[in-house]
């Protein structure tokens, strides 16, 4: 098992630069038009652009629509 993997349990669909579909994701910390930032297993992914908005949102999941520009992950976040 894997120390400190933000990318732990976390699975990514990205279409194009318009969508990113994103399971295993244990709730929302940020949420601005240029920020989606999502707790994982292993830490947080977040999800940077312009219009971001949650498409759909699941137990265990979600969608973030808008011009996508760039995913970062973070290790070890609470």
């Amino acid at each position: 098992m894997q120390k400190g993997n933000a990318q732990k349990g976390l699975l990514m669909e990205i279409e194009g630069n318009r969508r990113a579909i994103l399971s295993g994701c244990r709730g929302i910390l940020t949420y601005t038009e240029s920020q989606i930032r999502m707790r994982t297993e292993g830490g947080a992914v977040s999800v940077y652009g312009s219009g971001l908005e949650m498409g759909c949102m699941t137990v265990d999941g979600a969608t973030v629509c808008g011009r996508l520009q760039r995913i970062e992950f973070e290790e070890g976040t609470d």
